[in-house]
This record gives structure tokens, C-alpha cells and sequence, in this order.
């Protein structure tokens, strides 16, 4: 599938005045979460590059990044939103604007981002509202029904499948065929035309229309996924996932089709975002970054050759495979400072029965091999899965200990939230275990980032207990991770004592995200 034929195809027709607008919504979170990144919308610029090599007039609507400062909490009391208000975002829609389309990425936001969705409708009855994303895609006859403001949904890889609708709805009106599309129709049933289809040259897809972004906005506060570091661009090297973890939803989004950019391409992007936006680091936010040694070889060929000696991480997770000495070092050499491993467990029954397909004798040495070259790294856990014991947990809390003695800086512990889209969301709802969407279920989706909700969809182990893991491993991991290493206690004295903050680690980036939160939010 070329992007050139697509163009022809669907390009919009000449003298014809076909407005898009594209709204990245404001960031929820729960009122006692955590942090949360602040990153330049990397979906919606893909989106609106596409639209706009097609020849549609077409503009972002930043509802974060437009006020990052603005933290509020909502109506309702559960919720900390960030951003703009529907207010100002309604003052930003153009009345001659026909399509609007909209990012749902987080389930858990569902509840704040449908009211904004009924109050575009109130005020625009005719636009016609399309939403995509992580959420959108695992639920769409949900999200039709529970709120019919939205007129399409699309499922999966977005940006021809919305060129391709965008076509039909000005110009054919034939969109119930298209692939990844889902509406309601006139008789009230629920059409759906599945996922989209995969984008087999992704780098055929136009580079991201930073320049409809106010991206300076998003270096002001230094809020990242990963380090914080002024200038912090996002990148998307691959797409997809091989794998088939259970308690995750890529799969129904992506497939399990992976895809990688050619190294040359990607390296051209990096040097663009260097030279345009005065980037100083560069964030992966691909959901595997790295799976095989030959393409990390060859891009880290491609950085050295261009003496392109920024930072760059690897914040999301990855896997650790094709993360030998030979990878470590030149991902080192040429920039990479921080990798954020995922092995969710160190449980061999609980990695089994979640089918995360990895060897923990394997990652502990590529850990200890990362620490060694200098490499900051971090290690996410998942605890609570359905079939997870007390023991198993452990097994995870003293793999975390010894991480800590290793050199790792990071570690976080997330509780089990069964995710739409997921395996195992399938499972417990085939189960009884859990209810069908409803406006409870997914206010209870924000428990693995906010410790005082106690739901638990574990067997064996309660949510209190889960909660009180959770706060006890955090604590347990961090000191021995600075007693056993106890120039970091200096090093993040000096960190606190600059004019900027410059954090070293993820949990002095996080420390200060909240406390820069907690000062922003109203009396």
C-alpha cells in the first residue's frame, strides 16, 4: 500500500473548501494518581500530514498543550484534568469546520472526554465528529452508543482509513464499506467493518506536521515519559507489536503485525527534530522499540555517521532479546541514556500465563550489562494479574531488589487493570469477573496508576493488600537502590539545588512533576 496511490485516490478534489480540524483533548488522570508525560501529539501530526499531502485544509487543536499550566479538578471530584476547559476548546473550533476528528487513546478518560464530545455537538450539531485510538478501537459500538455525538469510529491504524472516510463524506458518501470504520445506522444497528488495514510502508506515511504544533509549548514545563531534559521530541521507529501479552490491548489496535522504518529514515527525522525544533532529546514511544540487534546496529551506524550525539531513550519498554553488549554499547555510544525494560514478572508461571514470551536469566544479565556501560535504567512490574500469588508478587519484589543492587535507578509497580482490548479483559468479562462497560467500570480502570482504589481482579490476593505492595515495594526498592549506591543521595541534592531542575533518574522526574502538579492546581 503506496501513499502515493492512496493520494490520488482519496486527495481532496480542486477548489473545493474542506475544512478538518484535529483535537488532542485534555490529559485525565485520577485526582490521587501520579504523573503523567506531556508530549507533543505524535498520532494527530502523523493524521494531519496525511490529510494535508491529500490536499484537505487541516488544523490541531492542542486541548493539552495549548494550557499545560491549567490543572483542575473535575465536576465530579474523580478526576485531575489538565488543559484547556470545553470552553476554550469550543472557542477553537471554526464554524465552517466539517470533520472533526478526535484522539482516545486512555479508557480511563473516557468519562471527561465524553462530555466534551456532547458539548462540540451541542454547539456544532452539524460537524461531524470521527474518534480513533487505543480506546475507541477496543470498544466502538460502546463508544457509539454511550455517547452518539460521535458519528465514526475508527479502529486501528488511522491515517489512510481517515483519509479514505474523509473522502467519502465529502465527495462519494460510500463509507459503509470501508475498512475499519463503525457507525450506527438508521435502524440503530451497530455496522462494523473490523480493523483497518495495515500500513505495509510506513515510511511511505508523510513526516508529522510538527508545524500545525505549538511544540514550544511542551518544553516549557519539562514534564517527559522518560528524563525530562528541556527539548524532548517524541519518535515512532516501529509500529506494532510480535507479541501477545495477555494484558495488553496492541494486539486489537496494531495486530500483531510489526513493522519497522527503514534505520536511514528514521535517522533523518532525528536530525530533522534536532535542526527545526532545537530538540535535545529525543523519546521512542514505540511499544517495542527494539526487537531485533541487526536494525539497532544499523541505526546506530546511521546517528554516528551524522555525529548526531544528542540524548535519546527508551521510556515505553522494550524488550531485551536483541539487547546484548554489542546493542548496549552502541546504543550508548551514540546517545541512548535511559532503557525502560518490561518484564511485568519475575514469576516463570505468572510470565506463562500472561505470554510474555521472555528469559529472566536473560534480561538480568542484559540489565546488569546496560547498568555496567552506564546506561540509567528502569524496570516496570505488573502485580496483581488474575492468577498471580502472594508468592509469585514476592518473586517480582525481590527481582526488583536485586535490580537495585545491580545499578538499576527505576523501578515501577503498577497494579493489574484488565484493559479493553485485552485478552484478559475478554477473559474476566467471559468470567463474570468484571461488568460490561459502564460508567463504574471505567472509573475502576484508573486503579493501576492511583493506590488508593483497591480493586483487584487477582484470585488470591485482595486490593488492599495489592495497594499495600505496591507502596511497600516502591519503598523498599528506592532505598536500597541509593544506599547501595549512595552517590545518587548527592547527586540529587545537586539536581535540586540548580536553578532548572535537571533530574538524573525517572523518580526525580517524577517527584518533581508532582510537586510542580500539586503548586499549579487551584486552592
Amino acid at each position: 500500500m503506496k501513499g502515493g496511490l492512496l493520494f490520488a485516490d482519496f486527495s481532496a478534489q480542486k477548489n473545493e473548501n474542506r475544512n478538518i480540524q484535529l483535537l488532542h483533548p485534555c490529559s485525565v488522570t485520577s485526582r490521587s494518581s501520579h504523573s503523567g508525560a506531556i508530549l507533543p501529539p505524535l498520532s494527530l501530526a502523523y493524521l494531519a500530514a496525511t490529510l494535508r499531502e491529500a490536499g484537505y485544509s487541516v488544523k490541531i487543536i492542542e486541548g493539552q498543550g495549548d494550557a499545560v499550566f491549567n490543572i483542575r479538578l473535575s465536576e465530579c471530584g474523580d478526576y485531575n484534568i489538565q488543559g484547556l476547559t470545553t470552553e476554550e476548546i469550543l472557542e477553537r473550533i471554526e464554524p465552517e469546520t466539517h470533520v472533526l476528528g478526535i484522539s482516545l487513546l486512555f479508557s480511563y478518560e473516557w468519562l471527561i472526554q465524553r462530555e466534551l464530545i456532547k458539548a462540540i455537538k451541542t454547539r456544532f450539531p452539524k460537524i461531524i465528529i470521527v474518534a480513533g485510538g487505543e480506546h475507541a478501537t477496543a470498544l466502538p459500538e460502546y463508544v457509539l452508543r454511550d455517547c452518539p455525538e460521535v458519528d465514526f469510529v475508527v479502529s486501528g491504524e488511522g491515517e489512510f482509513t481517515f483519509l479514505q472516510l474523509v473522502s467519502c463524506i465529502f465527495y462519494s458518501g460510500e463509507y459503509r464499506s470501508i475498512p475499519g470504520v463503525s457507525h450506527i445506522d438508521g435502524k440503530d444497528e451497530f455496522i462494523s467493518n473490523g480493523l483497518s488495514s495495515r500500513i505495509a510502508h510506513i515510511d511511505d506515511i508523510p513526516k508529522p506536521a510538527w508545524d500545525l504544533c505549538n511544540v514550544e509549548n511542551y518544553f516549557q514545563p519539562n514534564w517527559s515519559m522518560g528524563i525530562g531534559l528541556g527539548r524532548n521530541m517524541p519518535i515512532n521507529a516501529t509500529r506494532g507489536c510480535p507479541y501477545q501479552c495477555t494484558f495488553c490491548s496492541s494486539p486489537t489496535m496494531w495486530t500483531t503485525r510489526y513493522i519497522m522504518r527503514d534505520p536511514v529514515d528514521v535517522a533523518d527525522e532525528f536530525e530533522y527534530l534536532v535542526k527545526s525544533y532545537g530538540a535535545n532529546n529525543i523519546d521512542f514511544v514505540d511499544l517495542t522499540a527494539i526487537v531485533r540487534k541487526d536494525w539497532a546496529l544499523s541505526f546506530c551506524k546511521e546517528l554516528k555517521q551524522r555525529s548526531l550525539k544528542i540524548p535519546w531513550q527508551l521510556p515505553s519498554g522494550t524488550r531485551s532479546e536483541a539487547l546484548d553488549e554489542e546493542v548496549l554499547q552502541a546504543l550508548y555510544d551514540t546517545g541512548c541514556r535511559l532503557i525502560t525494560y518490561a518484564p511485568e514478572s519475575a514469576s516463570e508461571e505468572t510470565l506463562r500465563q500472561i505470554k510474555k514470551k521472555i528469559k529472566i536469566d536473560r534480561l538480568v544479565e542484559s540489565i546488569r550489562t546496560a547498568n555496567k556501560i552506564g546506561h540509567t535504567t528502569k524496570v516496570n512490574i505488573v502485580i496483581g494479574f488474575p492468577d498471580d500469588t502472594l508468592a509469585s508478587i514476592l518473586k517480582s519484589a525481590w527481582f526488583a531488589v536485586k535490580m537495585a543492587i545491580y545499578g538499576s535507578e527505576d523501578c515501577t509497580f503498577t497494579k493489574f487493570s484488565p484493559y479493553p482490548g485485552s485478552e484478559l479483559y475478554r477473559r474476566l468479562r467471559n468470567e463474570n469477573k468484571i461488568p460490561p462497560p459502564s460508567d463504574d467500570y471505567i472509573r475502576s480502570l484508573a486503579g493501576f496508576m492511583d493506590f488508593t482504589k483497591i480493586e483487584s481482579y487477582c484470585n488470591q490476593v485482595s486490593g488492599r493488600t495489592l495497594t499495600f505492595l505496591a507502596f511497600a515495594m516502591h519503598g523498599v526498592f528506592y532505598s536500597v537502590a541509593y544506599l547501595t549506591h549512595p552517590k545518587r543521595i548527592f547527586r540529587a541534592i545537586g539536581n535540586l539545588a540548580k536553578k532548572r531542575f535537571e533530574p538524573s533518574n525517572v523518580l526525580e522526574q517524577r517527584l518533581y512533576d508532582i510537586f510542580m502538579r500539586e503548586k499549579l492546581k487551584p486552592n
